[in-house]
């Protein structure tokens, strides 16, 4: 862990706790009828459960791509060398991605370790968590009808739970957008290219060297 001087601060905060803590043993199986098999004798009717195996299908799922190509060992190119693998996920699936799958790579070999889990807070919506199974989120095709895609990608990348939690909420969307999307940036691209019609017949010039206040203001 020592070595992760590049992950995120919440995170190695997590992991070592946990590690401090001391590991407990965690089931990894349910008497359920559905699902993956454990494939062991005086295991009948155990399946796998979904926690465990869901990790796997990093791994599984690189094989039947490279299977469905007809090159079987391609897989490899993702899982060996000097690739480095990136798992984007929520806070509450750090412990999965930052010690259990790596000691489920470590058990097997030969595989690369994750490089960086780079794991964001929780996004609200209107100070509520999403669930879709209860119908409150943002659906795309309803969003889409109705806006276009650039206001919604602004607010998403400024409003991005990476340090803590964050709320999404509708009137918070139409205020960044009018205020500073429309206003600002809007009022900033308009006087650029009137300066740039005005000064240079239409055209943007070829930049010459940068000092330091361009490349500040880039």
């Amino acid at each position: 862990m020592k070595q992760q001087t590049h992950w995120r601060q919440d995170v190695l905060n997590f992991t070592t706790r946990y590690l401090e803590e001391g590991l407990k043993d965690r089931a990894i199986t349910r008497d359920i009828d559905w699902g993956i098999p454990v494939p062991l004798d005086g295991f009948e009717g155990k399946c796998l459960y979904v926690w465990f195996e869901a990790v796997i299908g990093y791994l599984s799922a690189t094989k039947e791509w490279a299977k469905s190509r007809g090159s079987e060992e391609e897989w490899r190119s993702f899982w060996q060398g000097d690739v480095k693998s990136y798992y984007f996920i929520g806070k509450d699936n750090i412990i999965f991605h930052t010690i259990i799958w790596p000691a489920m790579l470590m058990g097997y070999g030969e595989l690369n370790l994750p490089y960086d889990v780079p794991a964001n807070e929780f996004l609200t919506i209107e100070g509520r968590r999403l669930s879709t199974s209860r119908n409150w989120a943002v659906w795309l095709p309803d969003y889409l009808s109705r806006y276009d895609p650039d206001p919604l990608r602004y607010l998403l990348s400024i409003n991005m739970p990476e340090t803590g939690d964050s709320d999404f909420s509708w009137r918070e969307f139409i205020r960044r957008n009018n205020n500073e999307l429309v206003a600002t940036y809007g009022n900033l691209v308009h006087r650029v290219l009137a300066f740039v019609y005005r000064s240079f017949d239409g055209c943007v010039p070829v930049p010459g060297e940068l000092d330091i206040r361009s490349q500040a203001l880039l």
